[in-house]
């Protein structure tokens, strides 16, 4: 009498981060393949595939992993068998990731060069010891800080200071002619509307000069005129984290100014307010848009007459088929007309509301309840991670309750990404229903004494885009 015994199935996972790769232990796809054969012959096993990903363990993107977790689910695959369990990746917490899932579908994973428990101890303590070098890193940021909040310093001192000891103590002064540079600076961009390399071409013709003596270069103005040492605060950069010490040096710029500044620099990064369109005399250069096709209107002159053009019928009329010309003169008075109601913060509210922008304060504190679960979920990660290193929790233990861990994770995440665009959204809203009428009012009051560049700054701090549409209806969108 024979008896046939069945062999279960096995798949083989083999990587390597090149074609051709071997390494220092060798594994080229070659001797992965002839090992998972040999491994399988030894342990009764039948091979029936092998999956190949050529890509580096650092990459979480691997198609024949994917590839492969399918076919083991679908075939129903008791095996799936690696040269080192480091082919799943180089990251201790992504290796044991891979390893539980697998394991909670039910397949065993085999390690055909490694003691299996013992690599998972160590890959276990590895996790721990990458969390507590974390915590190292944590602690060094919180001394940073701790010493910032006493009012030490621990960045480079900026453009703009110098540092000044004498018989009352250690301080930091401005330097005058650095401040005054930084002044000038302030007024090329907001009130002349200049970019980076126009301002430093202006200080560099009147004689100002870097802290090393040299010109002013467009960059080197930039990283000065981005640095919030300008209104006073010092930013240490380390870990991924900023630490900021408010009120560190005497502020350059006061708040208003250091707003209106970073506004003014944003709006020429969007890149449609530049060259020609600051330096044009129509007030609404950048800002107008045709209502009917959305393209552009750029001012032009006919006859005797400037009018705003619709750039998309100037290319071909088949892109806008109802956009028409319109007087610069008549065009400017109806948009101020129409922009002063927004004086009124309930009129603004309004128009937010009509656009679907309305203030809930309800998001911003499940976003705090959130936040503070996850927290409370991935410390008790680490909390099972050690009990699990010292013997106290079984493994079996532990991907269980991971598992409901991980779903519940997942829901949160995706609830906490909406409500953090939520937020951001209604502080926007919070603060244009605040800031945009005591905007308008001003520029209102004092545009007649601007001349067409200044009043242009002022107007694109205030307007994101001006609609005008054949019928005279115009629509506007507020800066955020």
């Amino acid at each position: 009498m024979t008896t046939t015994v069945r062999l279960e199935d096995a798949v083989g996972y083999l990587r390597v981060s090149g074609p051709g790769q071997a390494g220092e232990r060798h594994v080229s796809l070659e001797v992965q393949e002839a090992a998972f054969a040999d491994y399988c012959s030894a342990h009764h096993l039948n091979p029936v595939a092998t999956f190949t990903d050529v890509v580096s363990g650092r990459k979480d993107d691997r198609a024949q992993y994917r590839a492969m977790l399918a076919y083991v689910a679908e075939q129903g695959i008791s095996h799936v068998v690696v040269l080192f369990l480091d082919r799943f990746g180089r990251n201790p917490r992504e290796i044991l990731r891979r390893y539980w899932e697998l394991q909670e579908r039910g397949t065993t994973v085999e390690s055909i060069n490694e003691d299996l428990r013992e690599e998972l101890m160590l890959l276990l303590r590895a996790g721990i010891a990458g969390q507590e070098s974390k915590r190292t890193s944590e602690r060094v940021i919180s001394a940073l800080r701790k010493a910032a909040e006493k009012g030490k310093l621990v960045s480079k001192l900026p453009f703009g200071y110098i540092k000044v000891r004498d018989a009352d103590g250690e301080r930091i002064e401005q330097v005058p002619g650095e401040a005054a540079a930084i002044r000038l600076a302030y007024k090329l961009a907001t009130e002349r509307n200049l970019g980076y390399k126009g301002m430093a071409d202006e200080l560099n013709r009147l004689g100002y000069r870097t802290k090393s003596g040299a010109f002013f270069a467009a960059q080197s103005l930039k990283l000065i005129l981005l640095n919030r040492a300008m209104a006073g605060h010092a930013v240490f950069r380390g870990q991924g984290e900023e630490i900021i010490t408010e009120d560190a040096y005497p502020a350059i710029f006061n708040s208003e100014e250091w707003d209106n500044l970073q506004t003014r620099l944003t709006i020429r990064r969007e890149g449609q307010h530049r060259g020609r369109t600051n330096s044009s005399p129509y007030l609404l250069s950048g800002i107008l848009r045709c209502g009917p096709c959305g393209a552009a209107m750029s001012g032009a002159s006919k006859g005797k007459h400037r009018y705003y053009l619709c750039s998309g019928r100037q290319m071909s009329s088949a892109l806008c088929t109802e956009g028409k010309n319109h007087r610069q003169d008549a065009l400017e008075e109806a948009i101020l007309g129409h922009l002063g109601q927004y004086s009124d913060p309930d009129v603004v509210r309004q128009l937010l509301e009509a656009q679907g922008q309305e203030c809930d304060h309800q998001a911003e504190q499940e976003l705090a309840r959130a936040n503070k679960r996850l927290a409370e979920l991935e410390q008790g990660f680490l909390n099972d991670l050690d009990r699990v290193d010292r013997g106290i929790m079984t493994e079996p233990e532990y991907l269980k309750r991971q598992q409901v861990r991980r779903e519940e994770q997942e829901g949160l995440r995706t609830r906490q990404a909406e409500l953090e665009a939520s937020v951001a959204s209604q502080k926007d809203v919070e603060a244009t229903i605040t800031s945009v009428p005591a905007k308008v009012s001003s520029f209102l009051e004092d545009v007649q004494r601007m001349d067409v560049r200044e009043a242009k700054a002022v107007l694109q701090s205030i307007l994101k885009a001006a609609h005008v549409f054949s019928d005279g209806r115009l629509e506007i969108e507020f800066r955020s």
